[in-house]
């Protein structure tokens, strides 16, 4: 009997023991779970500074338009070069036939998390007339490339003293005014091509100036031809930056 008790004992201890090992196994399961989902969400939503500071890219006597009819000869897809005084953007624009192919490949067709900076497939290049308007795209990586830098126009003297774009294209140089900056989300569809007639195109463009956080005295007009520049922003849900400029007829 004395032999009995004993084993029962040492079953009961075993038991315990079991059970404790086991619940430190699932809680270790459970940290590990939660944290490689925490860390896999922060991979896919990065948070912008939106204080970044950027530096001025140098012109050192290049011509743009050189530039691009140069990279356009190993790269079909490469059709502009934007550039924004003031900031380092300053850099080639592809343009496929779907919003896809550059999103998250560079211009070799590699995977990369920030693709390339690129035009709105719906968009003709080559056809600057009224009721025009041009949508290019580019991510915010948290670091001075890309189209980070567009967060600098949130502050208001940054905005004073940078006010014009400038883009070369196969066919000629351009240069775009400014007039309006704001942050919006993917519900308000800012990136609209298509308009009925003149009327529509206009009211489209009263629409875009009122957001602005600035007062820019900039007239607007159904004649004119828009060139939006757009990245993400990180301080709303499925927030966007967006500036937008009408083309300086020269």
């Amino acid at each position: 009997m004395e032999f009995e008790v004993k084993d029962d004992k040492k079953r009961k201890i075993l038991i315990i023991v079991a059970i404790i090992l086991g619940a430190a196994l699932i809680t270790s399961a459970c940290i590990w779970y939660f944290s490689s989902k925490t860390k896999s969400n922060a991979d896919e939503e990065p948070i912008g500074d939106i204080n970044a500071e950027v530096t001025e890219s140098k012109d050192e006597g290049r011509n743009l338009q050189d530039e691009i009819k140069a990279i356009h000869e190993n790269y079909e897809d490469a059709i502009a070069w934007i550039k924004v005084p003031g900031t380092s953007i300053d850099t080639v624009v592809f343009q496929a036939d779907n919003n896809d192919r550059y999103l998250r490949n560079d211009r070799d067709n590699n995977a990369t998390k920030w693709g390339e900076t690129f035009l709105d497939y719906r968009c003709d290049i080559n056809n600057m007339t009224d009721k025009s308007h041009f949508i290019i795209y580019g991510h915010n990586t948290e670091t001075d490339d890309h189209f980070t830098p567009l967060l600098n126009y949130k502050k208001k003297d940054f905005f004073n003293d940078h006010q014009i774009v400038e883009m070369s294209t196969l066919n000629g140089n351009y240069r775009w005014q400014i007039f309006t900056v704001y942050v919006t989300d993917t519900e308000f569809f800012y990136i609209d091509t298509n308009f009925a007639d003149a009327n529509e195109y206009k009211e489209f463009l009263d629409t875009v100036k009122s957001k602005s956080m600035y007062d820019t005295n900039q007239t607007i007009s159904e004649s004119d031809t828009i060139l939006t520049l757009s990245t993400c922003d990180y301080s709303r849900k499925n927030g966007r930056f967006v500036v937008q400029c009408k083309l300086i007829k020269e």
